[in-house]
């Protein structure tokens, strides 16, 4: 779905995208944070992704190191795809569940955040049809987007949340798991980038500005 929109006019842009077990805070728990940031008078092959995956130290811990670096990125508009009704309450409830007090970065507040799905739910249900997938708004661009393929098959949402979150979560705390979770790392970084660049194309696609991609169009495959 297309939704062409007026430019905030932020000077930097950025993004965060999580990956979880569940969509529900109360079943799953966080695997990996994603955030990236695109100065816009740079292409947007010069953003940066930076990634942030659960260890021995626990979720909060994970939640503050992606949170400060959001928070230390200097952008001035937050760009998501569902991230004020998901991400962004996921986070706090997983703070919440925790009993952790942190406030989350002010960029994250409504005036500064820009959710790109919202408005396209509203249209959706107005239409009597399914809500659009960041996929599907991406292809009604024309942009392919991205695939990383786990195993021989490409992973998704569902897919992460059944197999290859818990997967990695299981190598923490082992002896033997390090080596296997830095191969499942490979894999959460490559799908938390290409998401993270996904989202900040179809902000550049509504508003209207050219862009050219770093994984638009690509395929990666892991064993």
């Amino acid at each position: 779905m297309r939704f062409p929109r007026e430019d905030p006019a932020a000077e930097t842009v950025a993004t965060v995208d999580i990956e979880t077990t569940a969509v529900d805070p109360g079943d799953g728990e966080l695997v990996a944070i994603g955030v990236g940031v695109h100065p816009r008078a740079e292409p947007l092959t010069r953003a940066t992704y930076e990634t942030f995956h659960r260890d021995g130290d626990g979720e909060v811990s994970l939640i503050r190191a992606a949170m400060d670096y959001l928070a230390r990125s200097g952008a001035d508009a937050l760009v998501t795809y569902n991230g004020a009704e998901f991400d962004l309450p996921f986070v706090e409830r997983r703070l919440a569940e925790r009993g952790a007090a942190l406030d989350l970065p002010a960029i994250t507040a409504s005036e500064t955040h820009l959710d790109l799905f919202l408005d396209r739910r509203d249209r959706a249900e107005a239409a009597d049809e399914p809500w659009p997938s960041l996929e599907t708004c991406l292809e009604s661009y024309g942009y392919t987007p991205a695939e990383t393929v786990w195993r021989g098959t490409p992973v998704t949402n569902e897919r992460f949340g059944d197999e290859l979150g818990p997967a990695y979560l299981r190598t923490l705390g082992t002896a033997t798991g390090a080596r296997f979770r830095a191969t499942l790392a490979e894999v959460v970084d490559h799908y938390l980038r290409t998401d993270l660049e996904a989202t900040l194309a179809l902000f550049y696609a509504d508003v209207g500005e050219p862009f050219d991609s770093t994984y638009l169009g690509t395929e990666r495959r892991f064993e």
